[in-house]
C-alpha cells in the first residue's frame, strides 16, 4: 500500500526495508549530525569531539586559558543544549530539498532509526531584545 501526504502529515512514518549495500553506496552524502543506528548514540559526532583539541605528543604543553576560550567578535545568540533527537518527520536534504523521514528502516534482522543530532537554544526567547550579542540600538533581532 502506498502512503498518502495525509499519512504523512498525520505523524505515520512507514518502515522500509533496504539493501545495507545501497547505504555503503550513499557514504559520500552522509553527515555527522545524522545517523542511522540501532540504539541511541551515547555521545555526540565526532566533529564536536574534536572542537577540544587533545595532546597527542606528551612532550608539548597546551596554552592555558585563564577564563577559557574566547573570541573576539563571536557571539553565541543563546545558551543552547545539543543531543540525537528521533522525532523528526521532516528534514531538508544535502541539496536543500524538503524531504520526508522514515521512522525505522529494516536493514537484516533487526530495524534501524535515524538519529539528529539537533542544538537548540535552552529558553523559546534567550534574551530581552532578541539574539544575544545583538546591539538593539542600531539592530533589530526578532
Amino acid at each position: 500500500e502506498l502512503t498518502t501526504s495525509q499519512d504523512i502529515r498525520l505523524g505515520f512514518q512507514p518502515v522500509v526495508s533496504l539493501d545495507a549495500e545501497l547505504l555503503r553506496q550513499q557514504r559520500r552524502f552522509s553527515s555527522p549530525r545524522v545517523l542511522l543506528s540501532e540504539n541511541t548514540p551515547l555521545e555526540p559526532p565526532p566533529l564536536y569531539l574534536m572542537e577540544e583539541p587533545m595532546v597527542v605528543n606528551r612532550t608539548s604543553r597546551r596554552k592555558r586559558y585563564s577564563e577559557g576560550k574566547t573570541h573576539r567578535g563571536e557571539y553565541s545568540v543563546c545558551d543552547s543544549e545539543s543531543r540525537w533527537v528521533t522525532d523528526k518527520t521532516s528534514a531538508v536534504d544535502i541539496r536543500g530539498h524538503q524531504v520526508t523521514v522514515l521512522g525505522e528502516i529494516r536493514m537484516g534482522p533487526s530495524p534501524v532509526k535515524q538519529y539528529f543530532y539537533e542544538t537548540k537554544c535552552k529558553q523559546a526567547k534567550p534574551a530581552k531584545s532578541g539574539c544575544r550579542g545583538i546591539d538593539d540600538k542600531h539592530w533589530n533581532s526578532q
